[in-house]
C-alpha cells in the first residue's frame, strides 16, 4: 500500500507521520510505501529543528527530509491520502476531485474525531504532544491497513 501524508508546509506533522509509519512498519515487518507533502510547501526545505529532535528521541533520523509541494504525481501515486485537518482534506479534493474516495483526515480514517494540531512555531513540549498523537494514530492506521489487506479490502 502507498500512503501519502499531507499537512500545510511539510515541515512538522506530515514528516512526523511519514517517518513514524515507516519505522513502525519496519519494526513489524509490514511492507508499506510512505511519502509526505504539503499544500503550501516550498520544495526542498528541511523539517523543523523541533521535528527532527522529537523524532530523534525515538531514534528516528529525519535529517534528510526535504519538503515537497503536493502535486498530481503524488496524488496519483497514493492509494491513501491522509491529511492532518479537515480543511486540508477539502483542499486535496478540490485539487483532485477524482481522489475523493482515498482522502481522509488521519484521525477520521482510524475512527476518531478532531485534528492533529500544527506545532509550528511552538515549544518542544508541543511538538512532543503532536508526535505522541501521531504515533498513536499511525499505530491504529497500520493495524487497520494490515487487517484490510488481509481481507482483500480496498479504501478507494
Amino acid at each position: 500500500m502507498k500512503i501519502l501524508f499531507v499537512c500545510t508546509g511539510n515541515l512538522c506533522r506530515s514528516p512526523m507521520a511519514e517517518h513514524l509509519l515507516r519505522e513502525l512498519a519496519r519494526q513489524k515487518g509490514i511492507e508499506v510505501e510512505v511519502k509526505s507533502a504539503g499544500l503550501w510547501a516550498v520544495f526542498g526545505e528541511p523539517a523543523t529543528e523541533e521535528t527532527i529532535a522529537v523524532l530523534q528521541e525515538l531514534n528516528i533520523d529525519a535529517r534528510t527530509h526535504r519538503s515537497k509541494p503536493l502535486d498530481w504525481d503524488l496524488i496519483e501515486w497514493a492509494d491513501l491520502i491522509l491529511t492532518m485537518e479537515e480543511w486540508q482534506k477539502r483542499q486535496v479534493v478540490l485539487k483532485a476531485p477524482e481522489a475523493k474516495g482515498k482522502v481522509f483526515t488521519l484521525p477520521e480514517f482510524v475512527g476518531e474525531e478532531g485534528k492533529v494540531p500544527d506545532p509550528y512555531g511552538t515549544s518542544r513540549r508541543a511538538y512532543r504532544q503532536v508526535r505522541e498523537q501521531i504515533q498513536r494514530l499511525v499505530e491504529k492506521l497500520l493495524e487497520k491497513v494490515t487487517n484490510a489487506e488481509g481481507h482483500g479490502e480496498k479504501f478507494t
